[in-house]
């Protein structure tokens, strides 16, 4: 990052996670489609909720297994914000035999997670000074994947001044935010009611997630509805409920219109651009003032 960069000119991708305040500084990332040149730069911001969770139950689709602690009740604690650009080489490239795009067609082996993980730590070891590296798992579902983390997302380049000044005032709004869900399963012989960790169980047990109605509720405020949201099934929903929020309610933040990998929003700092006409009037202005003092200079001192 240069002094001479306009960032509310050239920053117009943003993406955001979340995390837990009881969890370290680590962050999964996604897919390193996600962190190609051509969505950089972009802002990175983490929201920090405090979270209430389900317990794991034992998996239906992977025997032996526990799923997954979904998110039951969360709440927005803090954000920050941070700037991903090509030049601060702040990514691990890939650098392997086949190409990300070609990868991700395959299935997994034995073989193949084998190779990769041998590639991926080379890569990791050999630009030890980049925080964005790879994760050493590769299994998506049945084909193969790469994907990114960090040890610690703090020590990311910070958000350029001129961006904070103009988001924060909006993004403060959202802290202390709490986020629940309403499901009814009565249907099918479930319960209807405030998601919980007992509905939890029982749409694990019958295999049924539903998305239900995100519920939100702001600091002094009821619990206001949000009928349109619809990724009430995920586990970690929470996340995609300040995606939502963010797209609903926020300026500046411009929905793309569906899943994106490593995007979430459009940046539109519009409003906040000098336009050419108005630098053109203050120079006018300031050109006038000094006309007008100097020739007062020359009555007074005539």
């Amino acid at each position: 990052m240069t002094s001479g960069d306009n960032w509310l000119k050239r920053l117009e991708k943003s993406e955001n996670k979340s995390r837990s305040v009881s969890s370290g500084k680590s962050l999964r990332l996604s897919s390193i489609d996600g962190w190609t040149e051509d969505k950089l730069p972009k802002l990175l911001i983490v929201w920090n909720f405090e979270k209430t969770s389900s317990d794991a139950f034992p998996s239906i689709t992977r025997p032996g297994k526990l799923s997954k602690k979904r998110d039951i009740e969360a709440t927005v604690v803090s954000y920050e914000m941070f700037l991903i650009t090509i030049e601060a080489n702040s990514i691990v490239p890939w650098k392997g035999r086949i190409s990300h795009q070609e990868l991700v067609r395959l299935d997994w082996t034995e073989e193949w997670l084998e190779e990769l993980k041998e590639v991926g730590k080379s890569l990791n070891e050999k630009y030890s000074n980049r925080p964005i590296n790879f994760q050493l798992s590769f299994k998506n579902g049945k084909y193969l994947r790469l994907q990114y983390k960090i040890q610690n997302y703090t020590k990311l380049p910070k958000c350029p001044k001129e961006v904070s000044e103009v988001l924060s005032p909006h993004l403060d709004t959202l802290i202390g935010v709490k986020f629940k869900l309403k499901k009814d399963h009565s249907d099918k012989g479930g319960s209807n009611g405030w998601y919980d960790n007992e509905m939890a169980e029982w749409e694990n047990q019958h295999n049924l997630k539903k998305s239900g109605i995100l519920y939100v509720k702001r600091p002094n405020l009821d619990w206001q509805a949000y009928p349109q949201f619809s990724e009430g099934k995920q586990d970690y929903w929470s996340g995609f409920a300040i995606d939502f929020l963010i797209s609903q309610e926020m300026p500046n933040f411009v929905d793309r219109g569906g899943h994106e990998t490593g995007v979430d929003h459009t940046l539109d700092f519009t409003d906040h651009i000098p336009k050419v006409e108005d630098i053109m009037l203050s120079s006018k202005e300031k050109t006038g003032a000094h006309n007008f003092f100097s020739k007062l200079r020359k009555l007074i001192f005539k």
